[in-house]
């Protein structure tokens, strides 16, 4: 056999230094070919992420400017309008040297209306004083009435006793009869339930006032007829009228409960007034 030959030594120094090198050589390259990748993920990150461009401006058409919105009305508003455009339906010509007119200085016709409610009503209702007075005044804004005119029709027809039975079947605060509140409720969309509706207080006014507001459009704001045809029936004014006959009585007893109502309105304001 050849005997094996032996490798040259290499001194421990010198193989030190060449290890040395070959890592300075190999990071040298790492470190290239980490700032050409690193060089290359910033471009792409930065293409990537990059905003896009805006879209070109779309032509603006030009258009009108739109109205301010006119502030509402408080509701104490409205209803005053209400009170004294139908006050002045109601009294004509006559209006401005009647003492109706002073309602327009009064600020609290509602305050009045509650303590009458309660001054008049049966004392087993009275404890629903405020919910029949305020009854009252929102069915009357609702068919644009004046509060007092309906509080008038109420004392004339039942002294403000929701228990009044009357010698034709009338029943409750306006005297309204059971085939007329059944035809008013299905009419304008009413609860009905017989005439267990028509002793509730509040449902009578409801049915009541909705009545008047037919009878007021059927004889076109004629406040003479509309308010004879409640008392008389429609048919009943019609044959009146027939005959050349105006009718008047109701009206006027109406009427005379109406300036009443102003004319103490106008005395507890004057007396307010002093202090």
């Amino acid at each position: 056999m050849n005997p094996q030959l032996e490798k040259p030594q290499i001194p421990a120094e010198l193989a030190a230094l060449k290890a040395v090198r070959n890592r300075r050589k190999w990071f040298s390259r790492e470190i290239a070919v980490y700032s050409l990748l690193s060089a290359g993920l910033i471009v792409g990150a930065v293409q990537i992420f990059r905003p896009p461009s805006p879209p070109p401006p779309t032509p603006t058409v030009a258009t009108r400017p739109s109205k301010p919105q006119k502030a509402r009305k408080p509701a104490s508003m409205v209803q005053r309008e209400f009170r004294l455009q139908h006050a002045k339906q109601l009294l004509g010509k006559y209006y401005r040297m009647s003492v109706v007119r002073s309602g327009e200085k009064v600020k609290k016709v509602n305050g009045r209306i509650y303590s009458f409610t309660r001054e008049r009503l049966p004392k087993k209702y009275r404890k629903r004083y405020k919910q029949i007075a305020q009854t009252i005044i929102d069915e009357s804004h609702k068919n644009e009435f004046d509060p007092v005119f309906l509080v008038s029709i109420i004392m004339g027809e039942s002294s403000f006793d929701p228990d009044r039975r009357g010698p034709l079947d009338e029943i409750g605060l306006m005297q309204l009869r059971p085939k007329t509140g059944e035809w008013i409720a299905r009419k304008y969309g009413l609860p009905w339930n017989g005439e267990k509706t028509l002793k509730d207080p509040v449902s009578n006014i409801r049915l009541g006032a909705a009545y008047l507001h037919y009878l007021r459009e059927k004889f076109d704001d004629h406040a003479q007829l509309y308010l004879a045809a409640y008392n008389m029936g429609q048919g009943g004014v019609d044959q009146a009228l027939d005959k050349n006959i105006w009718p008047k009585d109701y009206p006027i007893h109406v009427m005379r409960r109406y300036l009443d109502f102003y004319s103490a309105l106008e005395q507890k304001q004057n007396a307010s007034d002093k202090f």
